[in-house]
């Protein structure tokens, strides 16, 4: 039974679009505009860094505090925090109220690590933004983290359940963030080092 309860407090929590909230707040169809993607990232492109940011701390928050209460609930369940971040993550990318379309998940992929393991969701943040400098392509971030945590997690925790969910989480990531991949292979993501620069100049 705490499987299934893991899912649901899981999935409807993570189901609750805070793009999709603010973008109605401010009366703009992220649908329309961008990479037309309900998440954090094309809240920045479209409604403005603040927006982004916002968004992006509140889908990590989403995904902490599920994980936080399956685990109140089921603190003898070893696989809680795991099952439960990962169907926060399924929520976020496919909620069932918006035609199961919604964002790319990597947020609270970053949220079930920091609440899982916060010492390995410092290492994972230094080296993806490590690489993502030295490959100069953002893309690259999702597709580290579908391989670092899935292999580091399952070393320290190596239950044929929590692999299964580890490998089957680190998969959806990557699957979902593939028209990234196709969109740099075209030119169209921006170059991370350039992008660091104007910064800067501002």
């Amino acid at each position: 039974m705490e499987y299934l309860w893991c899912i649901l407090i899981g999935y409807m929590l993570g189901s609750i679009s805070f793009a999709t909230i603010v973008s109605k707040i401010k009366k703009v169809n992220l649908k329309e505009n961008g990479t037309k993607n309900l998440g954090a990232t094309n809240t920045m492109l479209v409604m403005g860094k603040g927006y982004g940011v916002l968004v992006m701390l509140l889908d990590v928050f989403k995904t902490v505090l599920a994980i936080n209460i399956a685990r109140i609930i089921f603190p003898q369940f070893y696989a809680a925090g795991i099952l439960t971040g990962t169907s926060s993550v399924l929520g976020h990318i496919c909620p069932f109220y918006l035609k199961f379309k919604g964002g790319k998940g990597l947020a609270c992929y970053a949220g079930m690590i920091l609440a899982l393991d916060p010492v390995l969701f410092v290492f994972m943040l230094v080296l993806c933004v490590g690489i993502m400098i030295i490959v100069n392509h953002s893309v690259i971030v999702p597709y580290t983290a579908a391989v670092v945590f899935p292999l580091f997690y399952c070393i320290q925790n190596p239950q044929p359940e929590i692999i299964i969910i580890a490998i089957f989480v680190g998969v959806l990531l990557a699957v979902r963030h593939i028209p990234d991949i196709i969109r740099a292979k075209a030119g169209g993501d921006s170059k991370i080092r350039d992008y660091f620069k104007e910064q800067f100049r501002k």
